[in-house]
């Protein structure tokens, strides 16, 4: 049988390192201030800016490039918030071209606080790709 001492000292342990970990959250994650993120497909580079995340209404900004740096040309995006813990799927926002490779999602809604996964369906004249980004909303 394990003694009470080492029982203690293993609680300790794995009390500790949750804590250590609840410290060192990346800051997308932890949702403070302004966020960006960058994910990648195939042929594209997604990065991902919004001022919140918060729960409501959310604006993101999407800057698409190429693989070799050039701004991309996409004839559709989309957003799309996901919350796989509770079950919830909203519908695909539509991002609104605001320049050479780059898209807004207004009225992006993120109805409760917790985790999220924004899913970004990138079309073109031959193509379809995804990237997604999870944040948390405190």
């Amino acid at each position: 049988m394990m003694r009470t001492k080492t029982k203690f000292a293993l609680v300790a342990a794995a009390v500790a390192l949750i804590a250590a970990g609840l410290l060192v959250v990346p800051p997308w994650l932890a949702g403070a201030g302004g966020t960006t993120m960058t994910a990648a497909t195939a042929a594209y580079t997604v990065r991902l800016s919004t001022d919140g995340p918060r729960e409501g209404p959310n604006t993101f900004d999407l800057d698409v490039t190429t693989r070799d740096g050039a701004s991309a040309d996409l004839d559709d995006v989309t957003l799309q918030p996901v919350m796989p813990q509770m079950g919830h799927a909203y519908p695909p926002v539509t991002a609104v071209r605001t320049g050479p490779g780059r898209y807004r999602a207004k009225d992006t809604v993120l109805a409760m606080t917790g985790y999220w996964r924004l899913n970004v369906t990138l079309r073109s004249a031959n193509d379809v790709q995804h990237a997604a980004f999870t944040l948390l909303v405190p």
